[in-house]
């Protein structure tokens, strides 16, 4: 509820329009899904650098 309230003085000190506040709006949106992706991705790389080899190393005996 405090957090409407202020964006709402905020929208409104700055003189800033709907067609604005939409784009704002959409790049902020983009931005949250890119950093959402790229967390997968290095998790995604970290878990496979992490995970043992499915091939036993050649071993001479």
């Amino acid at each position: 509820m405090l957090w409407t309230f202020l964006q709402y003085l905020s929208i409104r000190r700055l003189g800033l329009g709907k067609p604005i506040l939409l784009v704002f709006l959409a790049v902020l949106l983009g931005c949250l899904i890119a950093g959402l992706i790229y967390a997968s991705v290095v998790f995604h790389a970290v878990t496979e650098r992490n995970r043992a080899p499915h091939v036993q190393r050649h071993s001479t005996h």
